[in-house]
């Protein structure tokens, strides 16, 4: 997979600091509210890995390029995946973490010919089925969820060939003999289904690590354009080995739109502790003294205020 085509935190600072006044705020998309269907600025590059096979169904014969039996064929799903815990990255906000207690995620990328709504779809396992959907995510659009890169799919700027993002919260563990991704066909009636490959499989029925947040270290003030170090201790209490994944949420009131997160992960074996940190840029965070919460989101949560003194509109 090709890096996330987002730029770096200053570049993006001063693009958002410029287009803030003209540009509306869209909708959180790839989650379980009303997906949006504003205009996006950009649009993320191609995919290029291979599709996933589906499970063979009968041909019909042959058709108009037209007819929705056609379209239901061209219908491919690429890159399905499960993770205990996502990071993802959205448009006018630099995105964050996913780590719900008992749930998981599995995450596909869909191609087609037309644009498809996501409740033409369900994960199915055990004779249960779950409709798509994300928890509530900061920022706007999702436009990369755990490594996967597109606009959410059912939204009006759909582009034919690109790939649009598709995603289930489902809980966790969940053991099934053959847990799969289903399309009803829409018009024609005529379903697909796509098998989860083995490995995810086996990832949906393992068990997911548990982590405790041990201690987080944070200044009780900061003097604003003075970067804020952060560091916390965590262990793995489950009895299996797992990534650590959390955000730290910072303000950047001198930014429309821009909901910062620093994203901390490190892989730990159970029962091991395990130190993470990161300084947090605060040029941008407020035009006055005050205090500000940092939040931490994740495996782990916890929240501080932190007093910004010397605060100001950078030049």
């Amino acid at each position: 997979m090709s890096s996330l085509p987002f730029p770096s935190t200053l570049s993006r600072r001063h693009l958002l600091a410029a287009v803030a006044g003209s540009l509306a705020a869209v909708a959180g998309c790839t989650t379980r509210t009303p997906q949006s269907t504003s205009e996006p600025t950009a649009r993320p590059p191609q995919s290029t890995s291979a599709s996933t096979s589906p499970t063979p169904t009968p041909e019909s014969p042959e058709r108009s390029p037209t007819d929705s039996s056609t379209t239901v064929r061209r219908v491919t799903l690429d890159d399905a995946v499960v993770r205990k815990a996502v990071r993802y990255e959205s448009v006018m906000g630099s995105g964050g973490v996913l780590a719900g207690e008992d749930e998981q995620y599995v995450v596909a990328t869909v191609r087609a010919p037309r644009n498809l709504q996501p409740s033409s779809f369900s994960f199915e396992a055990n004779g249960r089925s779950w409709s798509p959907g994300l928890p509530e995510t900061a920022g706007a659009v999702n436009v990369a969820v755990a490594g996967l890169e597109g606009w959410p799919l059912g939204r009006n700027d759909f582009d034919a060939g690109r790939p649009a993002l598709l995603a289930f919260t489902v809980p966790s563990p969940l053991s099934a003999s053959n847990p799969r991704i289903r399309f009803d066909g829409g018009a024609s009636g005529e379903a697909r289904e796509w098998p989860l490959p083995a490995g995810e499989r086996e990832r949906l029925a393992a068990p997911a690590a548990r982590f405790e947040l041990d201690s987080l270290s944070v200044p009780e003030s900061v003097s604003q354009g003075e970067p804020l170090s952060v560091s916390l201790s965590v262990t793995n209490v489950s009895n299996t080995a797992g990534r650590f994944l959390a955000a730290l949420y910072w303000p950047t009131k001198l930014i429309a739109d821009d909901d910062e997160s620093h994203v901390l992960e490190r892989e730990a074996d159970a029962g091991e502790t395990v130190t993470l940190s990161t300084d947090i840029d605060t040029a941008y965070t407020t035009n006055e003294a005050e205090s500000i919460p940092l939040k931490l989101r994740g495996h782990v949560s916890a929240e501080r205020e932190v007093r910004v003194e010397n605060a100001g509109t950078p030049s």
